[in-house]
């Protein structure tokens, strides 16, 4: 059955936003980790986290982390962040459609199932799925795990079928009202017309020394406490040392690969045992010879120079120039390629198909993306039935062939051309693969059956151009670092640890610095950033994140602490906690980038006020400042003021006055502005704005959507203890 293979390799097809697998621990006894007496003290052991008094437990996170499954591209801490934003919001969006009085029921978690299966009825899925239920039953292989998978499958829907309910529910009650949509109507079209004098940011900091200090900072952040929560924090500094290979280990590689450009005797003194080595240009099988002297296997593929054009700014000159002109026979190297060298001999040529053409009759069925567009419900068997019956007829009558294809064929993008594709190069990557791999192994006029994705294909080839392939045999040696050249790298690391045991930070980066050391620093870290502590383009690993983390946020870690790290390809990492910071309001240091520009121009806009004086005015600001001077006009919701763009605080000034009078010094985007309003036109009498309420409704609806789980973190009381649990559970 189709399904029973989909169940198989899509455990996670329903894994998506917030769903996630729910199981929970069964508690010990009075004086276990889970006793009553216990909890009063230290918390329910059993608990990462609770959201409005809802508990998420530690088993719950762990298999939400499994049904994630591996990603090479995320680290453990990424992961662990990326699941606790997913059960929280779960959390949240539950109660609140709960109290909506919003629920789910199983017929509508079936349709919704059917529907990511491709079926046309709950019931079609539900009698597919018993057959399955059955085979385990039998003892069929794989039936017992395909039934499992899909009752995980079944309950991680759920939550998302209510939060889609919920998130319909509350776009259905976001909607523009008449008078709304009339008032920015109105808002459109009534202009303000005014001078202005204009001085930027830039030009004024250049004039006035202005100075943000930390306690400013801490008390504008006290104003927007919630906006500036923070968890708790650590600065860190450290000093990588990269396990690369040496020019030792380099030219010992190449070397290796120089022996076998002549015959050379291999002595095995340990076992007593020696081999004469042919040389690579004598070798009678090339393919044996590969396998028997490369680290990488033998490749038999034919490639033809034109293929190789396209590789010719990643391979060095000569290595490039030796591929394009190079007789069969003849061997060059080694050639350094990334992190390897290689020996390269052309071996074989032959005439190889350079393009393809061919023709084919699709048929599909159900579950394909084709046939839900076209509404086709014929099972797997039943199409490969057709298909061949169509191939008997294709190949009992090869001219029927185009016939065939205006009576079967269901790819409308070909049918209207006979179901011909036109020349393909052998290596397109346009087509299907098993469609290609069928064209690359038969010959012209062939006609065969090769089943993809779409469905089922009967293909013709119609016609096929021939060009000169090449095949080469590579023989590869890595440059890897020399367990001498580690143990030199460790021991470095090590020497350099206990030198700055006990250090200042400053210490600690002087003298990583003098001795030319790879120092750097990652500050205002949470225990579960999503960001890697080591920027990923510089090539060093980030597989210690979580220890790092692990044990920089342990209470017995104190700042000036330093520790050792080493990774799986033996690289060091000489970690220094510079400081450490508790969950709550952000220290002035992680917020100076972000508010210190805020406070420069409230600072700035209050020099320019101060030197005005109580009667401001354009004239004055261009003799005082040397500000720009201009005319302009805008409406209240466009605030645009020419080339200087947006401007909603000088738009809403002038709005805001009354025709001749002059405003005080305005804190815009770019710069400070001083007004003086000439005109403001007389507000429209807007009778009917019935065509802007469906545009300014998906507005509000689209940031409804994207602010409103934000805005219930920030809202609800969330209690996060993972340092406490997880990182217990990995000691």
């Amino acid at each position: 059955m189709a399904i029973l293979g989909q169940i198989r390799k899509q455990t996670g097809l329903l894994i998506v936003v917030i769903g996630v697998a729910m199981l929970a621990f069964v508690a010990g006894d009075l004086f276990s980790d889970n006793s009553i007496v216990k909890q009063l003290f230290t918390g329910d052991p059993n608990e990462v986290g609770n959201v409005n008094g809802e508990s998420i437990t530690l088993v719950e996170f762990i298999n939400a982390q499994t049904n994630m499954g591996n990603n090479p591209n995320m680290s453990q801490t990424q992961v662990n962040q990326q699941v606790w934003n997913a059960l929280v919001s779960q959390k949240l969006i539950q109660s609140h459609a709960e109290k909506a009085g919003l629920e789910v029921s199983d017929n509508e978690v079936w349709s919704f199932m059917a529907q990511q299966y491709g079926m046309g009825s709950a019931d079609e899925l539900k009698t597919q799925v018993g057959q399955i239920k059955s085979q385990m039953e039998q003892g069929v292989q794989g039936a017992g795990q395909a039934y499992q998978n899909f009752l995980m499958m079944f309950d991680n829907a759920r939550p998302n079928i209510l939060a889609q309910k919920y998130m319909d529910m509350v776009n259905m009650a976001t909607l523009t009202t008449h008078k709304e949509a009339q008032f920015q109507q109105a808002a459109n079209i009534q202009n303000a017309s005014f001078d202005y004098g204009y001085v930027s940011y830039e030009d004024l900091k250049k004039k006035y020394k202005v100075e943000v200090t930390d306690s400013e900072i801490t008390e504008y952040a006290k104003r927007f406490p919630k906006y500036f929560e923070s968890d708790a924090t650590v600065d860190l500094s450290y000093v990588y040392f990269t396990n690369q290979a040496s020019t030792e280990d380099e030219n010992k590689a190449k070397n290796s690969l120089s022996k076998l450009l002549t015959q050379s005797i291999s002595v095995d003194e340990v076992n007593n045992i020696t081999d004469t080595i042919p040389a690579f240009s004598d070798a009678k099988d090339d393919s044996a010879y590969v396998t028997k002297y490369s680290e990488k296997p033998f490749n038999s593929q034919f490639i033809t120079r034109k293929e190789i054009e396209s590789y010719k700014t990643q391979l060095p000159a000569e290595y490039y120039d030796f591929l394009m002109t190079g007789s069969v026979g003849q061997i060059a190297g080694p050639f350094k390629t990334g992190d390897a060298y290689q020996l390269v001999k052309i071996s074989k040529s032959k005439e190889i198909a350079d393009s393809i053409n061919s023709s084919h009759i699709l048929i599909t069925y159900q579950g394909t993306q084709v046939a839900a567009s076209q509404g086709i419900t014929r099972t797997r068997e039943e199409a490969q039935a057709l298909a061949d019956q169509v191939l008997a007829a294709a190949k009992a009558n090869p001219n029927s062939f185009k016939t065939l294809v205006s009576e079967y064929s269901e790819d409308a993008g070909t049918k209207a051309k006979d179901g011909n594709l036109g020349y393909m190069a052998h290596n397109s990557q346009a087509l299907v693969a098993p469609y290609m791999q069928f064209l690359n192994t038969h010959k012209n006029g062939e006609i065969g059956i090769a089943e993809s994705e779409f469905g089922f294909h009967v293909i013709k080839i119609d016609g096929v151009k021939n060009t000169v392939g090449y095949q080469f045999a590579n023989i590869v040696k890595e440059v890897n670092p020399s367990q001498t050249t580690s143990d030199k790298n460790f021991a470095d690391a090590r020497t350099f640890a206990q030198e700055v045991q006990g250090k200042s930070l400053n210490e600690f980066a002087n003298l990583a610095k003098e001795k030319g050391f790879n120092y750097n620093t990652a500050d205002n870290i949470t225990r579960y950033t999503t960001r890697p502590l080591v920027d990923a383009s510089t090539g060093f690993s980030t597989e210690k994140d979580n220890d790092i983390l692990r044990w920089a946020f342990s209470k017995d870690t104190k700042p000036g602490s330093t520790f050792l790290f080493s990774t799986g390809n033996e690289d060091q990492i000489i970690v220094f906690v510079s400081a450490k910071y508790p969950k709550g309001l952000a220290p002035a240091k992680m917020l100076r980038a972000d508010v210190e520009p805020i406070l420069i121009q409230e600072k700035l806009v209050k020099v320019v006020n101060d030197e005005l004086g109580a009667n401001p005015s354009v004239e004055t600001f261009a003799s005082k400042f040397g500000a720009e001077r201009g005319t302009t006009s805008t409406t209240f919701f466009a605030a645009q003021l020419g080339e200087k763009g947006a401007e909603p605080r000088v738009a809403g000034a002038a709005f805001g006055m009354k025709p001749g009078t002059n405003s005080k010094a305005i804190q815009g985007n770019s710069g400070v502005y001083v007004i003086n309003l000439k005109t403001i036109g007389e507000k429209p009498d807007v009778q009917d704005a019935t065509f802007l309420i469906q545009q300014l409704s998906q507005g509000q609806q689209q940031k409804m959507n994207q602010q409103l789980i934000p805005s219930m973190m920030m809202s609800a009381d969330i209690k996060d203890s993972r340092m406490d649990k997880l990182d217990r559970q990995q000691m």
